[in-house]
């Protein structure tokens, strides 16, 4: 389908975007919604209020991580997309794909991290404790890990298995 084909190079697009910039663009979200929309709405035996169900609970849960700062904003509305795409039925399945994506991903990025720092990682771990309960303290190279690319990946995952 056509609109498959638009939402899976506009998600390609994010990720690459947030992987060289570390920044989700609001115009690419806002075009994915609008292709996400069409995609719903055209889609034979679709429940709207699954879909809809589908986007407010991943804000919902993405916006207490943000709120936490264990995400960024672009991420949240991104994830708010992507769950009224897939609908609240397929919610928790593709999130376990992502989840494993983000693991996978993330020791690759902290095995990066700790070649080119050349800190320790018991001295990294210690760091980022210092750091979680003393205020004000920063570490000199904090570990940051785009995550629109997981994202992509683990949707790939998820529509690779259903």
């Amino acid at each position: 389908m056509l609109s498959e084909l638009v939402i899976w190079s506009l998600l390609i697009a994010i990720g690459v975007s947030d992987a060289q910039k570390h920044r989700i663009p609001n115009k690419a979200v806002l075009l994915l919604l609008v292709a996400v929309t069409a995609n719903v709405l055209y889609s034979p035996s679709v429940s709207l209020l699954d879909h809809a169900y589908g986007g407010l609970v991943a804000f919902a849960v993405c916006f207490v991580l943000y709120l936490i700062k264990a995400m960024a904003g672009g991420d949240v509305k991104l994830l708010a997309v992507i769950g009224a795409w897939l609908g609240l039925s397929n919610l928790w399945e593709a999130s376990i794909g992502i989840i494993l994506a983000g693991g996978i991903v993330g020791i690759f990025y902290l095995m990066l991290h700790i070649a080119s720092t050349s800190v320790a990682l018991t001295h990294q771990v210690k760091g980022y404790c210092i750091e979680k309960v003393t205020p004000g303290f920063r570490s000199n190279k904090p570990l940051v890990i785009p995550f629109a690319p997981v994202i992509v990946i683990g949707l790939a995952y998820f529509s690779y298995t259903h």
